[in-house]
């Protein structure tokens, strides 16, 4: 039988269970070429695309447009034209009894988990089986956990891998306090330790670069890597209007509008996304706790915090990852960042490389890590 290859419905975060298609960008009959875009699916987090697995014919199209289906499912093939419709029928059978199921190839156990640090409950998702080294993966400020939907679990597939809500961020309590962003390192530094995890990749966005960066500064022998996507604390600006507009919006319409911001493509955020970030602030003490956030990141459009000087003297590798048209940190200027940080701009891409070039950052991360 001639060679032929699923496309399936991909599992984007740990606890994604099912995907809507939105739209077949190629036609059965189409030659495809590997990495070519073929289908836009909808998740309760956001829109992404699937690429093609292997150069090829797009021969069958199983899931047409509008159909939910679960992770796991058969959304098309992919086959040599010479194979016959027999095989090309036969294979699709063959996945009929994944219908339904929710399941991936390759299960990663996924440990959803709450503890309490210093009077404070966070939340976390510990995936991957235990390894000497681990990835801790740190959001940017109004996000959470699920940041990483497109990271996590290509990194938990290598090692163990545990996504933190910053406090006042999903499942984490919010708290206010004189040095707010100094506790906060504090209680992750807590629960580090409270895990004890002896080899750490730090990984931070924005609000969480600037964190991961003092952690792996306190951290120096048990730090094996850092990266810093599109951090605060390696430049000067910062869109203070988005600051000020997310700590103020209390409604579906703006709020949508403000998280628009961070893409490039901003097609790309769904109204689930936008429905949950809205529920998170509602919490009581989210509020207060983000405008208390917010103040440490920034005043008047200049960024208050600096790492530059930390990151320079650590001699684990740095990586830093930026969209070449972010627009709430703007990209560093050439010659700017200290000499051991190794920098990446990826075009076309906005505040939000993670997911918006998930590909190349997984790819990246497992490197800057020696993986």
């Amino acid at each position: 039988m001639a060679s032929i290859v699923a496309v399936t419905v991909p599992r984007w975060g740990m606890t994604m269970s099912e995907g809507t298609i939105c739209d077949w960008m190629v036609s059965e009959g189409d030659l495809v070429s590997k990495g070519q875009e073929l289908i836009e699916i909808e998740t309760t987090k956001i829109t992404n695309v699937v690429e093609a697995p292997v150069a090829g014919t797009l021969r069958r199209i199983v899931l047409t447009k509008g159909i939910t289906a679960p992770v796991g499912a058969l959304a098309g093939v992919i086959a040599e034209p010479s194979t016959a419709d027999a095989d090309i029928d036969a294979f699709v059978e063959s996945y009929a009894d994944k219908m339904g199921d929710g399941t991936a190839e390759g299960e990663i156990e996924v440990l959803p988990k709450q503890v309490e640090i210093a009077g404070h409950r966070l939340n976390f998702l510990d995936a991957g089986e235990p390894t000497d080294d681990v990835f801790v993966l740190l959001h940017g400020f109004g996000g959470d956990l699920t940041t990483w939907l497109f990271n996590q679990p290509a990194l938990a597939a290598e090692r163990r891998t545990i996504a933190i809500d910053l406090p006042a961020h999903g499942g984490s309590d919010p708290f206010v306090s004189d040095l707010l962003f100094e506790e906060i390192v504090d209680v992750l530094d807590r629960l580090i330790g409270e895990l004890d995890l002896k080899a750490i990749h730090l990984v931070g966005h924005s609000f969480g670069g600037g964190v991961a960066a003092e952690l792996a500064a306190r951290h120096p022998s048990t730090t094996r890597s850092l990266a810093l996507l599109a951090p605060i604390g390696l430049g000067p600006d910062i869109d203070q209007a988005f600051l000020d507009d997310f700590v103020a919006a209390e409604r579906r319409r703006p709020l949508q509008q403000i998280l628009e911001r961070l893409f490039d493509d901003p097609s790309k955020i769904t109204s689930d996304m936008v429905e949950g970030v809205l529920r998170s602030k509602r919490l009581e003490g989210v509020s207060p706790a983000l405008a208390a956030i917010a103040r440490t990141i920034g005043q008047e459009g200049r960024q208050l915090r600096s790492i530059g000087e930390l990151v320079s003297g650590m001699s684990c590798p740095v990586l830093a990852v930026w969209g070449e048209t972010d627009g709430i940190v703007p990209p560093p200027l050439v010659g700017s960042l200290p000499s051991n940080v190794r920098l990446i701009l990826a075009p076309g891409v906005g505040h939000m490389p993670q997911m918006e070039a998930a590909a190349a950052v997984n790819a990246a991360l497992l490197e800057n890590a020696g993986l």
